[in-house]
Order: structure tokens, then sequence, then C-alpha cells
């Protein structure tokens, strides 16, 4: 497992997060080469709020490898996470190796949305 700090990228304008966890911090923590549980382990036993970590997750769309980052934990009842608009970003040489530059900046999915929400925003 490894972790290292990364800075938001956010728009200065307005928040279309949700109130995700990149609207509420500055720098974060993002866990990488690990599973969420191992990363949530690691937060509990060093007593770090997890509300400020992200993990870093890859999966494949349309034939093709997608990075990005989201929170640790999910709210109750909430269908996501999506991407709200944040990137996170960090010039530490260990995140390149997870795939290359051309991942850069990482968006961050931490947008989350009531089924209502989201059934009345899918047209």
């Amino acid at each position: 497992m490894e972790k290292l700090t990364v800075f938001v990228y956010r728009d200065s304008l307005r928040d279309c997060t949700g109130n995700g966890v990149s609207s509420r911090h500055n720098t974060m923590t993002l866990f990488m080469y690990c599973k969420k549980e191992e990363a949530l382990k690691h937060c509990e036993e060093k007593g770090i709020d997890v509300d400020s970590c992200l993990y870093l997750n890859m999966r494949q769309l349309w034939g093709e490898d997608h990075v990005f980052a989201e929170p640790l934990t999910k709210p109750c009842n909430k269908v996501g996470p999506m991407f709200g608009g944040n990137f996170v970003y960090t010039s530490d040489s260990r995140l390149y190796k997870f795939g290359g530059t051309y991942h850069l900046p990482i968006p961050v999915h931490d947008r989350f949305e009531t089924q209502e929400e989201y059934d009345a925003m899918s047209v």
C-alpha cells in the first residue's frame, strides 16, 4: 500500500460535487496499490480522518483503462460515486507508476445523489 499527498483542483465559481469530499479539502491523501478495506483499516489504526482520503481506482470503459479517485466511504442510501468536476494532482513520481502521465490530473468521483435526484437529472 502506498499513499501520497495530492492537491485538489476545483472550479472557483461553483461546486458541482454536491458537497463531495474534494469540495471540503485543499490537500488530500491518496491511497493506491491496495484494497479499499486496507486503506480504511490503516486510517483507523493511525487516526487519519477518512473524509480527507481518496482511493485510486481503475476500470475499463469502452475498451480503455480509466483512472479516477473516489472517497473511502459512501453515504448511505445514495448512488455514486460520480464525477463532480474536481481533479487531484501531484508531482510525486510514484503516481506515474500507476499508468503513465496521460492519466493526470486524476478526476475525483465524489458526487453522490439520492436515486430520485439521479433520476431527475438523467434525461
